[in-house]
């Protein structure tokens, strides 16, 4: 999406780009409070998780001593049911909180998007002007792959070649969308 507002802001389109800016800066903040809020539950859960392992501890050391007997034994075990149940249902809770913050933001990024999309549909493209290939180029030369690093006028000096001449012997309207890996005529004298 830059290489989208970098075309239209050189074309004179600023004003859609700094709407669209805000619109990505509030999409930023958006991930950045979710980043919080997401911070905050694994605290809760660290915290959670340091209680359940001391009352594990404590009721493993009441399950081990020989005091109370079947009793103790009776009541360690109901404890450790009741905090299964409370894990169970804390974790419940936190997972759908964070799904509903993912889901509410994933709402609001899909609408920036949708937006900035429109916005982007209603600006008037730019008018490229045609380019005219010409025929005045030598019709010897050799064939060549293009390799990654490559450019026109890099090709041009390495073969002993002109620039306007590979452009109009192979027909290419833009320089910049030279390919690698795609083959090439490149006249020479």
């Amino acid at each position: 999406m830059k290489k989208v507002f970098l075309c239209f802001f050189a074309a004179g389109f600023s004003a859609c780009a700094f709407g669209q800016n805000t619109v990505l800066l509030d999409m930023r903040q958006d991930v950045n409070l979710l980043r919080r809020e997401v911070g905050q539950l694994r605290l809760e859960v660290e915290q959670l998780r340091s209680e359940n392992q001391a009352l594990k501890e404590s009721l493993d050391a009441l399950k081990n001593s020989s005091v109370g007997g079947e009793s103790v034994r009776a009541q360690v075990a109901s404890a450790k049911a009741a905090m299964a149940a409370q894990n169970s249902a804390l974790k419940n809770e936190i997972i759908q909180s964070v799904k509903k913050d993912i889901d509410s933001l994933a709402m609001q990024t899909d609408a920036a998007i949708q937006k900035l999309t429109r916005a982007i549909n209603a600006q008037p493209a730019a008018a490229q002007p045609a380019r005219t290939f010409g025929t005045d180029y030598p019709k010897s030369g050799i064939k060549y792959v293009v390799r990654s690093g490559d450019s026109i006028s890099k090709i041009a000096r390495e073969h002993n070649s002109r620039q306007s001449w590979i452009l109009d012997a192979n027909e290419i309207s833009d320089p910049r969308m030279l390919r690698v890996g795609a083959e090439i005529f490149i006249p020479q004298q």
